[in-house]
């Protein structure tokens, strides 16, 4: 038997062909450039210390509309009151606000809290800040949105959205449940929409629903902005993955939390050129993931708490029966049935039975108990989820 080896990113990467005619693949689930903003990228131009004018600075009445918003709800009062003065202006298309603030490390941290919150702001990329003063004191502090079209362009390309979002929430319905919702969401992203590092507009819900391609900044908006239409909280959280530039999110299902990466479900980023077969994979391992799961290879860089995800009710693989805390093959056997309809992936608690079902199932050749296998049958190993999947090619 040959083997052709490959090293990225401290990962094996194998492709061969076993004596049971099976073809293995060990993934290394790698996802690089994904360019999400800093909040120094955010900053796009400052403008300080315009010394002896009076500006303007009255604070324009506003009304708060993110009391149930995840990140919103951490900050003191002073914060929300500068959050709702920027998210108002953003809203609203105003080209410049006074804020009840001096500090501009309170806008930075307003503004990540803000673009934490919501999925769909499309039309604004950063922001800029005037500081006001009189003889060397701190007088005022003015915060600009930077719009990336003006208000007509804005409400064209809304529109747009909103005719293909009409279409794609056709396939659910509200009395659906909190697990059926996010999994829909989940599938139809990495389905439809491709990852693509040369994606325009790749950092907002544009790439996603008008142009069929984004990287992870945009699946993780599009996921928010689509699972605040279905009334499940969730929030954004970026940081690294693998050492890169990440996005994901944080979602809430009946009451737990759980995480969910898109971009890690889908086909086009975790399969290398040469195993188009395998583009034909979800991935869900990184959907309705637990802290102890996801952060082993996720860093979030957040100023915000998060909290222990922990339950597994509804993990993916708890609802759809394949997580295994014991070593029943018969059980476990019985999964290749469905391998002519949809690829099969299966869980273990622990190193143990992940290790045995690997050389019963495959070293030994054990999945012919349960399915004619040829050279069209292939699986994947995530070692560090302990995840087996398996598909016809």
């Amino acid at each position: 038997m040959s083997m052709k080896r490959s090293r990225s990113k401290g990962n094996d990467m194998r492709k061969q062909r076993l004596l049971t005619g099976i073809a293995g693949i060990l993934m290394a689930f790698l996802f690089t450039g994904c360019n999400t903003s800093s909040v120094e990228e955010w900053v796009d131009e400052v403008v300080e210390d315009i010394n002896g004018q009076i500006p303007d600075n009255t604070l324009l009445p506003v009304e708060s509309v993110s009391e149930e918003k995840y990140v919103y709800g951490q900050l003191t009062e002073e914060e929300q009151l500068v959050y709702d003065e920027m998210l108002d202006a953003i809203l609203n298309h105003r080209e410049e606000v006074a804020v009840a603030t001096l500090d501009k490390d309170v806008l930075a941290k307003m503004y990540e809290a803000i673009m934490a919150d919501y999925g769909g702001l499309f039309w604004v990329d950063g922001y800029s800040y005037t500081e006001y003063s009189r003889a060397g004191v701190l007088t005022g502090l003015k915060f600009a949105p930077k719009y990336t079209m003006d208000e007509a362009a804005r409400q064209e390309t809304q529109a747009a959205i909103d005719e293909k979002v009409d279409v794609l929430l056709g396939g659910i319905s509200s009395e659906d449940s909190d697990y059926q919702k996010a999994r829909f969401i989940f599938d139809t992203l990495v389905r439809t929409v491709n990852y693509d590092l040369n994606a325009e507009n790749n950092q907002n819900i544009i790439s996603v629903f008008l142009e069929g391609r984004t990287v992870c900044q945009g699946y993780a908006c599009a996921t928010k902005y689509l699972m605040d239409l279905l009334d499940i909280p969730c929030t954004i959280v970026t940081g690294t993955a693998n050492g890169e530039p990440h996005a994901w999110n944080l979602i809430e299902l009946d009451g737990a939390y759980y995480y969910m990466d898109t971009t890690w479900g889908n086909p086009t980023s975790n399969s290398p050129d040469d195993f188009g077969d395998v583009a034909e994979v979800v991935d869900y391992c990184s959907f309705t993931a637990t802290t102890e799961e996801l952060f082993q290879t996720h860093s979030p860089n957040v100023n915000f708490s998060l909290p222990e995800c922990n339950c597994l009710d509804d993990s993916y693989f708890v609802q759809e029966n394949c997580y295994f805390k014991d070593w029943y093959p018969e059980d476990i056997g019985a999964l290749f049935t469905e391998l002519d309809s949809h690829p099969v992936q299966m869980k273990f608690e622990d190193e143990a039975v992940y290790g045995q079902a690997q050389q019963f199932f495959i070293e030994e050749g054990h999945i012919g108990d349960y399915y004619t296998v040829d050279s069209s049958l292939f699986y994947m190993k995530n070692e560090t989820m302990r995840v087996l999947t398996f598909l016809k090619k």
